[in-house]
């Protein structure tokens, strides 16, 4: 089964990042004029340069993370309240169209109650 959604692509970048850069400070090492010394030196310096670097993209990573789920519950509490009031509305409107039938179903009865009631008093 294949990964249809695309998930898991980023891990197989990541790999080959690291592994390219694996490759090309080995070959940079050994191709370099300076000392072993000044070459640790140097691919230090860039892997510190490298971690500054991830620290400071995750946390821009988070900010706007953090960023996007404010917005989304935000927005999930509009939602929820536009909801609640719709069904509000519409419980209300049901109400009142009951209470109308009810109205109207008894003056109905009582309208028929009285012709019955003349009805029966009327000679045949």
């Amino acid at each position: 089964m294949g990964n249809e959604n695309g998930a898991g692509k980023g891990g197989g970048f990541f790999a080959g990042f690291v592994v390219g850069a694996l490759v090309g400070s080995a070959l940079a090492m050994m191709l370099s004029p300076q000392t072993g010394e000044e070459t640790r030196d140097i691919v230090f310096g860039k892997a510190r340069e490298a971690a500054n670097f991830a620290k400071d993209a995750t946390g821009d990573l988070r900010s706007r993370v953090g960023s996007v789920a404010g917005d989304l519950q935000s927005n999930a509490a509009g939602i929820y309240e536009r909801g609640r009031s719709a069904v509000d509305s519409a419980r209300s409107q049901v109400g009142a169209a009951a209470a109308e039938a009810r109205s109207s179903a008894d003056a109905t009865r009582e309208e028929l109650s009285a012709q019955a009631a003349e009805g029966s008093r009327e000679p045949s």
